[in-house]
This record gives structure tokens, C-alpha cells and sequence, in this order.
């Protein structure tokens, strides 16, 4: 790609889909603070000990559906303790939880997937550390991709300018191409497309209990791609934004078409709908980075959408 050209720009205006894009089956998330310079590579290139790298790792590779971000305010601590949080965003339970670090070391004691595990059943051993503000994660790591500094910043500043210590820079979420992006916690909601006008409203509409503005939803990260399609092509149809709308009953695949059921909570009305995978006919680099492939993506077309009354009892 040349010099002047961005791949969010491009992405944008190709008309690639933005849902169906947040990350695929992910409900599990190690959060940690880290107040440095970010490389491209933001954990592997920090300056944390190997072995707690290499325990970091290792606890994602051994917990299914985790994914560990680096978060930041600035590039220093001035003192304090260095926070790490977990997260659960599966679709029944959506909890945080926040630990203080006196220092790394104390992370490096800690069996996170054995923690995990306890958190979901046995919540009560964990009440302690129980988080109830969320947190929103802005990706700022100009260095993975230019787009995420030149359009993440500016989202990060107003909003964390508006809701203080629940906002945080954080480093690579995925989808360069959607910058400006951010990750909701707990819920696991994906945004991405965002400028500063979006900072506030996208807040209190989290806080009111509701997902955003669909044009910015990229979908929620305990779904697989197909499904968060298909619960995008819901709420549009529907016009609903609650976050506890709907519940999954079901995701069904055959070949390139994913039938998916969602109970609609409060009236237990079914809706099923299928979706289609396809292959995009525009091709473009995946970030801005002069190596990045060019390539073909995955979208989303709406077949059918049924809707099925419960049996009267």
C-alpha cells in the first residue's frame, strides 16, 4: 500500500462489514496493567520477565476462549499498585475481577486457570476482588498500526476526559482496519469505527444497559464470527439494544450457511436466522504496515429470519 493510504480508509470505503468482526469465541480475559512504551509485539517486546511471559502465555494456552491485553493511563505509575483484572464475558455471566500487584512477581504466583475455573463455580471465593465499574479498553498501539495511535488516541483522551479510571489504553485487539477500536469489559462488546463524538454516548449507553449504535458494533466476543452476524441482523431487525434482549439457544453449520436461535428474554419468542458466509469481492491489506497481506474477508448476508410464538402451556 502507498505511504498516504490507511486501512481503516480503505476498509470504510470498500464497504466491509464492521459486525461479525470482535474476537471469535473469546470469554475469558487477563488484563494487565503495564505503563511503558508498547512494541508492535506488546508482551513478547515488553521488558517483563521471561518466565512471567512465559506464565502469562501459558495460562492463555491452558484456558479456553482467553485472550490477555496490556492496558495503560500513561507511562508511569507513580507508586501505586499495578492493577490486573479478569474478566468472564459469557453470555450468562459477566463479571470483573481486580487484583493488586505489588509486583510482578505476585502474578507470576497466581494459577489463572485454576482461578478461572474456582470464579465460575464458586464466585463467592472471589467477592473480595469483585470489579463492579466496566472497563473500556481504547487501542492507542501506534505501533502495531498507525490507524490505531492516529484514531485511537483522540477517542481514549475525551473518554477517559468524561469517565476517569474506567477508561484505559489498551494494545492490539484485532481489526486494525476498524480503528478507531475498543473492547467493553465485562461484557465483551467490540466497537470499532469510533471517533471522539462517540466517547460519551457509547458510556452511557453501556451504563443504561444497552449496546451502541450498530454502525459501530463489531459484536460480542463470546459469539463466533457467524453468530455475532446473525445477532446484529437481530437487533437491526428488531430495533432492540438491551444487552439482555436475547439469549443464544443454538448456532447450527452446514457448509457456508450458519442457522442460528435466539430466545428473546421476557416474551420467549424464537427467532431463527440464517446467515451466509462469503468471501468479500474487494481485497485490501489488513493494516497499514508496508508488509501486510492483501486480502479477500468474510462476510455476512442475511438468508432468512423466522419468528416462532412460545407453546401457550
Amino acid at each position: 500500500m502507498t505511504q498516504g493510504q490507511y486501512c481503516s480508509q480503505l476498509s470504510l470505503t470498500s464497504g466491509e462489514q464492521i459486525y461479525g468482526t470482535a474476537g471469535n469465541a473469546t470469554d475469558v480475559w487477563f488484563v494487565l496493567e503495564y505503563p511503558a512504551v508498547w512494541g508492535a509485539k506488546a508482551m513478547e517486546e515488553s521488558k517483563l520477565d521471561d518466565a512471567l511471559k512465559a506464565h502469562l502465555a501459558q495460562a492463555v494456552a491452558d484456558t479456553p476462549g482467553a485472550r490477555l491485553q496490556l492496558i495503560k493511563r500513561g507511562e508511569s505509575r507513580n507508586g501505586s499498585a499495578t492493577s490486573f483484572f479478569i474478566g468472564l464475558s459469557q453470555e450468562d455471566v459477566a463479571a470483573l475481577y481486580r487484583f493488586e500487584l505489588q509486583d510482578f512477581t505476585d502474578l507470576a504466583a497466581m494459577d489463572l486457570p485454576a482461578m478461572v475455573t474456582e470464579m465460575r463455580t464458586d464466585a463467592a471465593r472471589y467477592a473480595a476482588h469483585k470489579h463492579d465499574e466496566p472497563l473500556f479498553l481504547v487501542c492507542t498501539n501506534g505501533s502495531r498500526d498507525r490507524c490505531c495511535a492516529t484514531l485511537g488516541v483522540p477517542v481514549y483522551l475525551t473518554m477517559a476526559a468524561y469517565a476517569g479510571d474506567q477508561v484505559w489504553q489498551t494494545t492490539h485487539t484485532g481489526g486494525h482496519r476498524f480503528a478507531a477500536t475498543m473492547i467493553v469489559l465485562p461484557h465483551g462488546l467490540y466497537y470499532g469505527r469510533l471517533s471522539a463524538e462517540d466517547a460519551l454516548p457509547i458510556v452511557d449507553t453501556y451504563n443504561a444497559g444497552d449496546v451502541y449504535a450498530l454502525d459501530h458494533y463489531r459484536g460480542r466476543s463470546c459469539y463466533k464470527a457467524p453468530v455475532q452476524a446473525a445477532e446484529y441482523y437481530l437487533r437491526a431487525e428488531t430495533h432492540r439494544q438491551s444487552l439482555d434482549a436475547f439469549s443464544l439457544l443454538d448456532a447450527d453449520q452446514q457448509d457456508d450457511v450458519w442457522t442460528c436461535r435466539f430466545r428473546s428474554n421476557g416474551d420467549d419468542v424464537v427467532h431463527e436466522l440464517s446467515v451466509l458466509a462469503e468471501e468479500s469481492e474487494f481485497a485490501n491489506p489488513l493494516s497499514c504496515r508496508a508488509s501486510a497481506s492483501i486480502e479477500r474477508v468474510p462476510q455476512f448476508r442475511l438468508l432468512s429470519h423466522s419468528v416462532n410464538s412460545p407453546t401457550p402451556a
